[in-house]
């Protein structure tokens, strides 16, 4: 039988650091926690921006790649790369784990095949809204979601990090079984909370006394912060003390700040404080907070969700998101109807009601913020039971 802590893995992603995303930190955390186990490193693309790979605890592989016009992102040619097959090889993997379907994915999949190895992919990305939103194009994003779902069938194990997004996959097409494991958060409450909160407030000169929302992740419209800029709108005009902390950069930006501008808010309510790549000043930043407003209807899970729960902060959600599957109103977060009237309703009641925000920021530290230290021993047993399967299925 397969020993879980003994399985030596490499996970596959299309994009990495310098950038910064929910898949991203999901990668790096099972590389990560997986090496001081056994073994892990990650396969990605190597980018136009520098990044000191000697920094990570992990071997890093950086592939060929194509820098990508207007986005921040570039294209993986690992079958271009005469290296890295060699590379991987002398690392005497037990499996490979996918978490995105294209480039990488797919070398990652017809590679194992060859080694005699499983590949497990993870669904992450609405990818299918990805398409939609950088073409405009309905029948290229089916052309290419179509594409995923053949990828999908092509690995040996299939998971998604909720139940809405094995939804998603299905509704795509794929017709296979999918195993769920939910992503987690690195951060816990800090025995002196109060010494990040102060060091954040100090550093970005935030008024602590003021009803204060955060948003933390990607500038992307489809992130859905039009309904996030107009929604604070409406509670501006009707109560002064409140604040909006916009936290994250993407190719949205510039135009995200343009239409913030148009709605013309009072000095300072408003603040865009682009990347924070300091973990503990970011972790100040929730803890400054009072309510994570989080509407996106486009994220899978939402680890920044977790996140802000790990500190005690609730969120606000959009009502039948994927991201709120895991939210009980009033218990552990709050959620509304996607418009702007009925979120700017849903916070006047959650500031309204004494204790509420303090209720639920416990319940939601308690219900809904797993650890990844939690998170990777399961997925190693999961890694385990797919290797079993995959040597009963190829037996001789």
């Amino acid at each position: 039988m397969t020993n879980p802590e003994k399985i030596r893995s490499a996970q596959f992603v299309d994009s990495y650091y310098p950038l910064v995303d929910g898949v991203i930190l999901a990668v790096h955390n099972y590389a990560e926690l997986m090496n001081k186990k056994s073994y892990s490193c990650v396969v990605c693309p190597r980018y136009y921006q520098p990044f000191d790979d000697s920094s990570l605890s992990y071997e890093v592989f950086r592939t060929g790649s194509v820098r990508l016009p207007i986005t921040e992102y570039a294209l993986p040619t690992p079958k271009l790369d005469s290296k890295i097959k060699t590379r991987l090889k002398n690392r005497y993997p037990d499996i490979f784990h996918v978490h995105s379907p294209f480039t990488e994915g797919t070398f990652a999949s017809a590679y194992a095949k060859k080694l005699e190895i499983p590949c497990v992919a993870t669904f992450h990305s609405k990818y299918y809204d990805d398409v939609i939103n950088i073409t405009g194009s309905k029948t290229l994003a089916k052309i290419v979601t179509a594409k995923i779902v053949r990828f999908y069938h092509t690995v040996d194990s299939v998971w998604t990090v909720s139940d809405g997004a094995a939804e998603v996959l299905h509704s795509y097409g794929y017709r296979g079984d999918i195993t769920v494991v939910k992503n987690g958060t690195t951060y816990t409450m800090p025995k002196d909370p109060e010494a990040l909160r102060k060091k954040a407030a100090e550093t970005f000169m935030v008024p602590t006394e003021k009803k204060i929302l955060l948003y933390v992740g990607q500038q992307r419209w489809h992130k859905n912060l039009k309904l996030v800029l107009d929604t604070f709108k409406l509670l501006c005009e009707r109560d002064s003390d409140y604040r909006l902390l916009m936290i994250g950069d993407g190719y949205d930006a510039k135009a995200i700040r343009q239409y913030a501008d148009s709605l013309h808010f009072p000095e300072g309510t408003v603040r865009f404080l682009g990347r924070i790549n300091d973990r503990s000043l970011l972790s100040g930043m929730y803890l400054l907070s009072d309510l994570f407003f989080f509407p996106s209807m486009y994220d899978t899970s939402g680890l920044v969700v977790r996140e802000a729960a790990s500190l005690g902060v609730p969120t606000l959600l959009t009502a039948g998101s994927t991201a709120s599957e895991a939210i009980v109103k009033d218990v552990s977060g709050f959620t509304a109807d996607e418009n702007k009237v009925a979120m700017f309703r849903e916070i006047m009641r959650i500031f309204s009601t004494p204790g509420l925000l303090e209720k639920v920021g416990e319940g939601a530290r308690k219900e809904i913020a797993t650890t990844w230290e939690e998170i990777v021993p399961t997925v190693m047993e999961n890694y385990a039971q797919v290797i079993e399967k995959y040597k009963f299925d190829h037996r001789t």
